[in-house]
């Protein structure tokens, strides 16, 4: 996962993994890899991660799609 935005990685056990992007403005996006193939989305404040607002849970063909849209130029 090449980048140049930092991306912290969280080892969940059972369930998968967690992965965290913090962006400029003060939000951090949260994707969990599920060991399954699902994924889901969440968005949260930096300096409080435990108000998370809503959150998505994506199919692997649905996160394919979405990540293909973010990264369409």
């Amino acid at each position: 996962m090449a980048s140049q935005v930092p991306i912290t990685s969280t080892p969940l056990p059972g369930i998968g993994t967690q992965y965290t992007l913090k962006t400029q403005g003060g939000r951090a996006l949260s994707i969990v890899a599920a060991r399954d193939g699902r994924r889901s989305l969440a968005i949260f404040e930096i300096d409080d991660p435990d108000a998370c607002g809503p959150g998505v849970r994506l199919t692997p063909a649905e996160a394919a799609a979405l990540a293909e849209l973010l990264t369409e130029d």
